[in-house]
């Protein structure tokens, strides 16, 4: 049980976060034994089964209908817990229940002011009476309308369920997912999701794919590429996904973005490059980088820089990251990826040479430049540039991505 503590204007309350484990052998019961939750209790002399313990528990609290049990041994206490089911970007019509046991709301269109209402809504409406369940998902129990909330875990997240069909963005484009491109299911997981991407474009792996969903109903994979297949539109002009045959029969991977474009040889896998198409990355960007890089020799650090295409100019931007010595861990800001075009990741290892390392290539699948700074407690660092295509790499040339010439 992992107790976090919060605070909300002048109260102050302890959140615990527990981690069911469903109980399934029935044989190891023993009786008499009690169901309890909160201060629901349920007393049980006569031997009987899960599926009959269950009914009896739900038709004294309807609202955990599906529910699943935990059975601690020592206590003879069987404990009642759902499980997240209730599937992103689904719309909720009036009247709809919300919580369990003494903790219950029924909205209605007054409280609203619309006919339907999406989960985010009802959970900031929930959370302003009971603000423990701000971050909370809901079981759904679809005959009663009902939303009963359930704490969040980081495998319940990896295990959320989406309304189909759902819109994948990418940088630059928007790929719609029907229910025919999930057998015909009408809501999928997140991993459910991303194996359709992989299927098309193998970057998408399940040990380096984070996908986050967004209560506006759409899904962002970490990886920004296209596909081909399903359905692809560009969001904004000069992005275009190509794959084209040579006289050789090899098949060539050409990604059109706003500054410049990728290609690769997909068949042999090799022949990464890239062709700026937008102006060089000013020179003073490289020389803040170093200056950056410069003021912990002795860490890894991490940047990147991103494009805008409205106004045609770079951005150097610093990740929220963690470093040592040996390497350094960032987040990805979705909203920066979102606003803005991911044009390279750097990083620097310290006062070790400038080299990309197999972690290096493990991590590095996405389609941008890839820039590694070393040697940092000298006067000139070195430095390796190199172009990515779904982890086919590339050499590139200083003084084709940067203006004028640099101490590096």
């Amino acid at each position: 049980m992992n107790v976090e503590e919060k605070e909300e204007g002048i109260e102050t309350y302890i959140r615990p976060e527990i981690m069911y484990k469903e109980f399934t052998n029935e044989d190891k019961l023993e009786f008499p034994l009690e169901v309890a939750a909160g201060t629901e209790s349920l007393w049980l002399d006569t031997k009987m089964s899960l599926d009959e313990i269950r009914a009896l528990w739900v038709e004294a609290h309807p609202e955990y209908d599906g529910c699943r049990f935990q059975y601690d041994e020592k206590q003879k206490l069987l404990i009642p817990f759902m499980e997240r089911n209730a599937p992103g970007g689904k719309k909720y019509t009036f009247p709809v229940t919300v919580g369990y046991l003494g903790i219950q709301e029924t909205y209605g269109e007054e409280d609203f002011g619309v006919s339907e209402v999406t989960e985010a809504e009802l959970q900031q409406k929930f959370a302003s009476h009971y603000p423990e369940f701000s971050e909370c998902g809901f079981a759904y129990i679809e005959e009663q309308n009902h939303l009963f909330p359930v704490m969040k875990s980081g495998q319940e997240e990896k295990d959320k369920s989406v309304a189909i069909p759902v819109e994948v963005r990418a940088s630059g484009f928007s790929l719609t997912i029907n229910p025919e491109d999930i057998q015909g299911k009408r809501s999928a997981t997140l991993e459910e999701i991303r194996e359709v991407l992989e299927g098309v474009y193998p970057e998408y792996t399940k040990d380096r794919t984070d996908m986050q969903y967004d209560q506006r109903h759409f899904v962002v994979p970490v990886l920004i590429s296209s596909r081909k297949g399903l359905e692809i539109r560009p969001l904004n002009p000069g992005w275009k996904h190509e794959i084209i045959e040579d006289e050789y029969q090899d098949k060539w991977r050409v990604e059109t973005t706003p500054f410049g474009v990728f290609r690769c040889n997909s068949s042999k896998k090799d022949q990464a490059a890239f062709q700026l198409s937008a102006h060089k990355i000013p020179r003073r960007i490289l020389e803040d980088v170093i200056r950056i890089f410069k003021k912990t020799p002795a860490l890894e650090h991490a940047l990147q820089i991103f494009y805008d295409n409205s106004k045609d100019s770079y951005i150097l931007f610093e990740p929220e990251q963690c470093v040592t010595r040996g390497s350094v861990k960032f987040k990805r800001d979705l909203q920066m990826e979102q606003k803005y075009i991911l044009v390279m990741d750097i990083h620097s290892h310290g006062m070790y040479s400038a080299f990309f390392s197999s972690v290096d290539n493990e991590d590095e699948k996405g389609i941008r430049l890839y820039m590694v700074f070393g040697n940092l407690d000298r006067h000139t660092p070195g430095y390796a540039l190199r172009v990515g295509v779904a982890g086919i790499f590339g050499e590139v040339a200083l003084e084709d991505i940067f203006e004028g010439r640099s101490e590096a």
